[in-house]
């Protein structure tokens, strides 16, 4: 087919695989008001709210806004599943005048949003590390150019003045509607008495926890979709990583939601690792970790506001930065030490430390804005300044 027709037939589509919620939206948005001082939440993450969406919806007045928490099924459901989930939540969401969302959502974008309605994208991951949405072009993965997706955010939050442009790339979207009010789920990092409450309970949960060592391996995932994502199983060898671990060490594994098959831990270290990719708040687990280990993980933002050491494991750089990317050079990323074998892996861990210099300069680029303040910080601009800046339409009326 023709470049040309790809072009044309991609923004079709996503039309008609939404046509049921975009006639349901546009119909209720016909007879029914936008009702003052609404609120959702949304996301097809983890079922749950987390992250950003969670401490902006914890700080949030219920007394003031009408607020729903809407968690609709991943794109791993059912057809029939997502259908009926979807056409009950753009009927809500023809009425609401606020729509946060966290992640990459495809019944959002053929919709034509009413005057009045915000929808803010609040995405999931602090900093700008892996290339995503229309920064992908030209390496596969991305959306072309005529595709309806991200275009409508009226607003998105990032954690740096610096990286604004770089989500108005990845989302083709204006650069004044990118605003560097920090992340709000960063907030945790700065409140001692927050910290407390919450790792009480986690060390309840998991008392392996306590006195010892905890070296959190949090690797990204491998591969394009979701239905393959996987770690390389050889690029970790766990027996010879319990081996390695000190009598106070205990190895954490938290591998990325996407991933459903565990790594299979060696009965002989079941003492010194544990598996707890099944909970949901990571950056819980980062505040119990004296040592990360990760690769091209956007944990790497979170840690770097405690302050401790990290090991980026990167035995396949050169062929992820080829068709992957990211939007700096990994060395500005790289602000504890570099291991490209399982071997320097081991030793990076003897006796990791913290660059401060690199820190810094690190801190400055991506997390300026980050400063225990930026729950507060969204709050008063999305929901207590004026009308966000119109949408540019033209990708629904354009057939080019």
């Amino acid at each position: 087919m023709p470049a040309q027709w790809r072009l044309w037939l991609h923004p079709q589509l996503q039309r008609l695989r939404n046509l049921p919620s975009i006639l349901a939206y546009s119909l209720v948005s016909l007879v029914c008001p936008i009702r003052p001082n609404s609120v959702i939440f949304v996301t097809n993450r983890l079922g749950v709210l987390t992250d950003n969406l969670k401490f902006v919806y914890d700080s949030l007045d219920k007394n003031q806004y009408a607020v729903t928490e809407v968690c609709l099924p991943t794109r791993t459901a059912s057809g029939w599943t997502r259908l009926i989930h979807n056409l009950r939540f753009v009927v809500a969401m023809a009425q609401t005048q606020y729509v946060l969302v966290d992640d990459f959502l495809p019944v959002l974008y053929p919709l034509r949003l009413r005057r009045g309605t915000r929808l803010v994208q609040v995405w999931h991951a602090l900093g700008a590390l892996k290339r995503v949405g229309y920064s992908r072009q030209g390496r596969g993965g991305g959306p072309p150019s005529t595709s309806m997706s991200h275009k409508n955010y009226t607003d998105v939050i990032v954690s740096a003045e610096s990286i604004r442009k770089d989500f108005a790339e990845a989302f083709s979207v204006p650069l004044q509607t990118v605003h560097a009010t920090g992340a709000p789920r960063s907030d945790l990092f700065f409140d001692a008495d927050e910290q407390d409450r919450i790792l009480e309970p986690l060390y309840d949960a998991v008392p392996q926890l306590k006195g010892k060592r905890v070296i959190l391996f949090a690797p990204t995932f491998r591969g394009g979709q979701k239905r393959g994502a996987h770690y390389p199983a050889k690029f970790i060898d766990l027996d010879r990583f319990g081996a390695a671990l000190g009598d106070h060490d205990l190895l954490v594994i938290k591998m990325h939601p996407f991933i459903t098959d565990p790594l299979p831990i060696p009965p002989a270290y079941a003492d010194k690792i544990i598996d707890l990719s099944s909970y949901h708040e990571f950056n819980h687990l980062l505040l119990v970790a004296d040592v990360l280990v990760t690769d091209y993980s956007s944990a790497i933002f979170d840690y770097a506001l405690l302050g401790r050491p990290v090991v980026f494991y990167v035995p396949d750089l050169d062929d992820y930065t080829r068709h992957r990317g990211f939007y700096y050079d990994f060395d500005e990323y790289a602000y504890g030490p570099l291991a490209r074998t399982f071997p320097e892996l081991l030793s990076a861990l003897r006796d990791p430390q913290v660059d401060e210099a690199r820190l810094r300069q690190f801190h400055d680029k991506f997390l300026d804005r980050c400063d225990g303040h930026a729950t507060q910080r969204f709050i008063d601009l999305i929901f207590h300044q004026g009308p966000p800046i119109a949408v540019d339409v033209d990708h629904w009326n354009s057939d080019s």
